[in-house]
């Protein structure tokens, strides 16, 4: 490489110095000497975690009409407030949008997304716990 460095530089009509490329390396030696503090990404990422807000007492329900109504999804789960997102009432491709930010959502504020249905969903933040009870559905309720 510092052969077509040094023809071209002649051909272009520059000075070519012999220790043309070692002049970089001489500057930088012992730039390195002086470490700067560094944070861990772990640390980072712990104490940026969210803040343990009080147990919840509501759930938001979301009936969106369209792409617009998700900002007031958004603004719900991000206090920490479970939204059930019903998309009965939107077209195809705001669902598919909604569904594609809802799970963005869940990820970032490190909260959960749930299917109930092919179109309920559940966003339940990280301080929410839930659980799934199954059972045989052929049966039926009997009185004891």
């Amino acid at each position: 490489m510092a052969g077509l460095m040094q023809t071209a530089k002649r051909k272009l009509g520059f000075p070519v110095e012999a220790d043309d490329e070692d002049y970089y390396y001489d500057d930088y030696e012992g730039a390195g000497e002086a470490i700067a503090d560094v944070t861990p990404i772990h640390a980072a990422r712990a104490s940026a975690h969210l803040t343990v807000a009080e147990p919840t007492h509501r759930i938001e329900t979301a009936h969106p009409r369209n792409w617009a109504d998700a900002k007031k999804i958004g603004l719900a789960y991000r206090e920490s407030v479970p939204v059930i997102i019903n998309l009965s009432h939107v077209n195809d491709a705001d669902a598919q949008r909604l569904v594609d930010f809802a799970s963005g959502m869940a990820l970032a504020m490190r909260g959960r997304m749930q299917r109930i249905t092919n179109q309920v969903f559940l966003l339940s933040p990280a301080t929410l716990t839930t659980s799934e009870i199954t059972g045989d559905s052929s049966r039926r309720f009997e009185d004891d």
